[in-house]
């Protein structure tokens, strides 16, 4: 349940090498990478249902491009993220009842409608 922010600056190499390594912290698996100019909106899932929805400006930015991060949503033991993503892209619909203003949160539990899925039917002729 962790995210860092940092600049591109971070992953100038110094020699002219070929491959890039320690891009980013190894100490837990990657859930995604997103790049962005401007602050803003992300949309993280957990995989016991829950959403949370933040800013990247609540995030510090990082000066080592191998930090662990900082929390950003709470997870119960064995539970983790799942999925990162830009609010854009998002299925969310009921907006306010996932957003913070602080972190770290625990977010709120998935309804139906913002889930994005959508039944199958049969359709009878």
């Amino acid at each position: 349940g962790k995210a860092a922010r940092f600049g591109m600056d971070t992953y100038e190499t110094k020699l002219n090498r070929k491959k890039l390594i320690n891009a980013y912290s190894d100490k837990s698996p990657l859930v995604g990478i997103m790049l962005f100019r401007e602050d803003m909106d992300v949309a993280v899932y957990s995989d016991d249902g829950r959403a949370l929805v933040f800013n990247t400006a609540l995030l510090q930015p990082k000066t080592s491009r191998t930090t662990q991060g900082v929390g950003c949503m709470n997870l119960k033991p064995r539970r983790r993220l799942v999925k990162a993503e830009p609010l854009s892209e998002a299925q969310i619909k009921n907006l306010p009842r996932y957003r913070v203003r602080s972190l770290p949160a625990a977010g709120a539990i998935l309804h139906e409608e913002d889930r994005g899925e959508e039944q199958l039917s049969f359709i009878e002729e």
